[in-house]
């Protein structure tokens, strides 16, 4: 039986999952493994390296991050910057960029493919790297505790010495239990990012959409790219809308050298000290924020699980609108549309939902009101964010992981439970040599972890760790 860094001969790496968080820790294997290494990336729905969030096709969705810090590598922030001025004027590609431009998702999307497609052209020829199209539903752990089987749903099977878990973000909840017999309705649409999303909906209809957050802004403006005229309302429990990038300026460093504090009282107290002095100097509360995520990971696990909690009841909303802002046109363009009057945000919760023969029929109540509400719509589309428990999501993977112990939910069910590295847990055991995860399924233990600067590094960290298991021994 192998022991945790025991190392394997030509090593079989599977990583379920091709979006950005797949394809970035496929990068690096390619660049670094040794000969031998057979290297599989399972994807569901290609193309790869796109995802959910840069397979968009609308130029409408714009980046919250500037393009001059969204490269693939920690050690190249710049790199997506250098690649688009290599291609200005091209479909698609602006005719000119500078480095705080938020350029359309879709050439991020195409930004990780390139790449991926560079790294396997420059790959050792004695690397076998296989893209393959399928649907992972189970693993077993083998006898010798080294590696797994993975199964598919067409029956077929791998055998792995590592794999990654690289599965993204979860679908959200749905709105209300109430009448839910309407989500089997085309009128409505849980997933924003499937195909037809926004179609069959007459130009001058209602449209309601559940959320107010990243994705409720991309499929207000998709709306408005498509000449609909009806009105756009969002729903969420707070009416809070996320704030657009604004020049700040850069503040300093100002956790560099600090003990993370280990209560949220005492860090949002020094957080709001450093906002004072900052506007002092003349730098908003923006460049504060910034200067805090090189530090969010650590500063996330100086603080129990009790700390934590009371962050998830009082806090989270109001971090999410300040930390993860829109891109200042996205903002505009919202405004404008709540200007005219086509688009409304509203604070409240979903009561009821029923169909009628020619809509919707919502039932909701704003916030602090005494008295339900209605509106009559022809679609409602679910933009309440993914979901993070994965005990609860019945998808056969993640059911057959949990039934086999081989994952657990972190303590808040934010994720999956796992080392800060990406090494997954047993269920109420300790780590599995042979299994890792990064983005989305590490939120519970990195708190900031979908974003592409959080999972640039886990792709690296992963790298690290799983060839270093393989190499340690040597």
């Amino acid at each position: 039986m192998l022991s945790e860094n025991s190392p394997v001969s030509s090593p079989r790496i599977v990583i379920i999952g091709g979006g950005v968080a797949g394809a970035l820790v496929a990068i690096q294997l390619l660049k670094r493994s040794a000969p031998g290494t057979v290297l599989t990336l399972v994807e569901r729905t290609p193309p790869v390296g796109r995802g959910v969030a840069y397979g968009t096709n609308s130029c409408a969705h714009l980046l919250n991050v500037p393009v001059e810090r969204m490269g693939a590598f920690p050690e190249a922030p710049g790199d997506f910057l250098r690649w688009v001025g290599e291609r200005l004027g091209r479909p698609r590609f602006p005719a000119a960029v500078a480095p705080g431009d938020f350029l359309p998702r879709c050439i991020f999307g195409e930004y990780i493919a390139y790449l991926l497609t560079e790294a396997r052209q420059r790959a050792d020829p004695g690397i076998a790297f296989t893209v393959r199209t399928g649907e992972v539903v189970d693993l077993s752990e083998r006898s010798t505790g080294d590696g797994a089987r993975v199964y598919f749903a067409d029956e077929t099977e791998l055998v792995a010495d590592r794999v990654i878990l690289a599965i993204g973000n979860l679908p959200g909840e749905y709105p209300v239990r109430s009448g839910r017999q309407v989500y089997r309705s085309w009128r409505y649409v849980h997933v924003p990012w499937q195909p037809g999303a926004i179609e069959r909906i007459a130009p001058d209809a209602d449209v309601l959409i559940a959320g107010q957050g990243l994705s409720a802004a991309d499929i207000v403006l998709e709306l408005a790219d498509q000449g609909h005229r009806g009105r756009i309302f969002c729903l969420s429990r707070r009416g809070l809308r996320h704030k657009p990038h604004v020049p700040g300026g850069v503040y300093r460093d100002f956790l560099a050298g600090e003990t993370a504090p280990i209560t949220l009282l005492a860090l949002f107290r020094r957080i709001r000290r450093e906002v004072r002095a900052a506007a002092a100097g003349g730098v908003s509360w923006e460049g504060v924020i910034d200067a805090i995520r090189p530090h969010s990971h650590r500063l996330w696990q100086a603080l129990d699980w009790r700390e934590r909690a009371r962050f998830l009841r009082h806090v989270r909303p109001y971090w999410e609108i300040h930390r993860h802002r829109l891109a200042p046109e996205t903002d505009r363009r919202l405004s404008a549309l709540e200007a005219s009057g086509q688009a409304s945000f509203l604070a409240g919760r979903f009561v009821h939902l029923e169909e009628t023969p020619d809509g919707l029929r919502v039932t909701y109540r704003r916030r602090d009101a005494a008295a339900d509400e209605f509106l009559h719509v022809a679609k409602l589309i679910n933009c309440t964010g993914p979901r993070s428990d994965y005990s609860k999501y019945q998808h056969p993977l993640l059911v057959n992981l949990l039934a086999r112990g081989l994952i657990d939910h972190d303590p808040l069910a934010l994720g999956v439970s796992a080392l800060p590295t990406g090494q997954v847990l047993r269920y109420r055991g300790g780590p599995i040599p042979w299994f890792y995860t990064l983005g989305a399924p590490l939120k519970g233990v990195l708190w900031e972890s979908t974003a592409v600067p959080e999972i640039r590094r886990q792709a690296v960290v992963v790298a690290d760790e799983l060839l270093g298991a393989e190499s340690g021994a040597a």
